[in-house]
């Protein structure tokens, strides 16, 4: 039995099929970009997005091309996550209308202040979200407000994992996750918000129903079938939001696990058995959704990652790009420059936007601590140095409250990055496992494939056949000192010159 899990992220997509034992068979994947334009507009073309997401999934479902002991398993069942608050409106026919919003996108997210007057504890007291303009909200205004010839067309908009579950089976949902980006769910009553939706003066009609993850959608349609090369008893099952699904991909499942997700953005999701107190998570700047674990809830601490390095390459490396070296190829040469040993240099990394639990807006992003000798390796170090600095401060909030985050399981393409990965044990004073599977997201879309067909009767019996680490990293007490005076100096400049 061969499962088919997807990973839809914002600047590629990527499909890997597994065994049922969590053995992975082959892997496709493609790239495309945000598009940016002027006066904060960032948007993703929806048909070169869903071009990418055929050509990878009829790749890595060719037969042919696998290793010869599975060819006589096909995939029997499909999932997928995807990243969250940007959606595909849709018409009546299913046909896409217009270009996909990007989270960053700052049209209209003057709307926000409409539920700023609530107040903030009762608006989280409902949907259980920090409130910002990043969610899927201000979106739809600019749909309904700005753009009201599309708007009266739209039928339904979707996330895109529920977009790619509905061109599959013909079913339009959105599940409880990606329901909870838009800032209009109910999170305790599971349902969209009558309140919300009022006070936000959105029209509901064009938001589909809402589904647990998990759920069983029934089987591909036979055009799509025939279009992607697939069998026709393939089953289609709704996954979740890219952080959730990469949770469970790496064993992330129960109350106390976390797991590090780093891509574009890098992304640490914390487990909770039930609801957290939501004074407390008001307190700290988190929001709280659903995982894709029956029962369970997430929150997350996120700052950009990956963006922060492609920033970086392109400001400081085109003599290499002239060389015609890939991306990896260079991250390898700027590991190589990168000194040993910390220095007392420091990065703030707030270039874009900042996620949870501190939101400072872009612009902000800078280098302390340069002399006349300051090269690009101390520059590359200090860099992902003050990427982990941001994850510092929020853990050490989160134990003030009890909530403790006792090791890391690292996941996602900058997890290759032994030396990142040995400066998070060094810096946070937890150990760092880097995961099976990097690409935990398409795991975890697997896992969900085969829970809802029965191919795993447990979550954990799931998780089993797919958890691991590849290798581990211990903290070395000798830079301890030096990341101290550092944090130090990070928390000052922070609380007097950027918040």
């Amino acid at each position: 039995m061969s499962l088919m899990g997807l990973d839809i992220g914002s600047s590629g997509c990527k499909v890997s099929v597994y065994n049922a034992d969590g053995a992975l068979i082959t892997s496709s994947e493609a790239s495309y970009e945000v598009l940016r334009g002027e006066a904060g507009v960032f948007e993703l073309d929806c048909f070169e997005v869903e071009r990418a997401l055929y050509k990878t999934i009829k790749e890595a479902g060719d037969t042919s091309l696998w290793e010869g002991k599975y060819r006589s398993d096909p995939v029997e069942a499909i999932s997928v996550g995807s990243f969250g608050e940007a959606m595909v409106p849709l018409d009546k026919n299913g046909n896409i209308l217009g270009p996909s919003i990007f989270s960053h996108d700052e049209r209209r997210k003057d709307a926000i202040s409409r539920f700023e007057a609530m107040g903030h504890e009762a608006f989280y007291r409902i949907n259980g979200n920090i409130l910002g303009y990043s969610y899927t909200y201000p979106k739809l205004v600019w749909y309904q407000e700005n753009q009201s010839e599309l708007h009266s067309k739209i039928w339904k908009v979707l996330s895109w994992a529920d977009f790619l579950v509905y061109r599959l089976s013909g079913v339009a949902a959105t599940n409880y996750c990606h329901a909870n980006r838009t800032l209009l769910f109910d999170l305790w009553n599971e349902k969209w918000s009558d309140e919300l939706l009022a006070i936000g003066g959105l029209d509901g009609r064009i938001l589909a129903d809402t589904i647990p993850p998990g759920t069983l959608m029934g089987t591909i349609l036979p055009e799509m079938a025939t279009k992607l090369g697939l069998n026709r008893d393939v089953k289609i099952i709704v996954g979740g939001h890219d952080q959730c699904i990469n949770a469970l991909g790496a064993g992330a499942v129960k109350g106390g696990d976390s797991v590090t997700g780093i891509g574009t953005v890098e992304c640490t999701t914390v487990i909770f058995d039930s609801i957290p107190d939501p004074k407390m998570m008001l307190n700290l700047n988190l929001g709280v959704e659903h995982h894709v674990v029956p029962g369970k809830y997430v929150a997350f601490i996120h700052n950009q990652a990956g963006a922060l390095q492609t920033w970086f390459m392109k400001a400081f490396t085109s003599d290499l790009q002239k060389q015609g070296l890939s991306e990896r190829e260079i991250l390898a040469l700027l590991t190589a420059e990168a000194p040993s040993a910390p220095s007392n240099l420091l990065f703030f990394p707030f270039v874009e936007p900042s996620g949870a639990p501190l939101f400072l807006p872009g612009g902000n992003g800078l280098f302390l601590g340069m002399d006349a000798t300051t090269g690009r390796g101390e520059l590359y170090r200090a860099l992902l140095e003050g990427e982990t600095m941001f994850f510092l401060e929020a853990f050490e909030k989160l134990e003030e409250r009890g909530i403790v985050i006792n090791d890391i399981l690292a996941t996602g393409g900058g997890s290759r990055s032994d030396l990142w990965l040995q400066i998070k044990a060094d810096m946070l004073g937890r150990p760092v496992k880097r995961a099976r599977y990097r690409e935990s997201g398409t795991a975890g879309a697997a896992i969900a494939a085969g829970l809802a067909i029965g191919i795993y009767d447990s979550v954990e019996q799931g998780v089993a056949a797919f958890k691991g680490a590849e290798k581990d990293f211990v903290a070395n007490p000798k830079y301890s000192e030096t990341y101290a005076k550092l944090q130090k100096r990070y928390q000052e400049v922070v609380e007097k010159i950027l918040l």
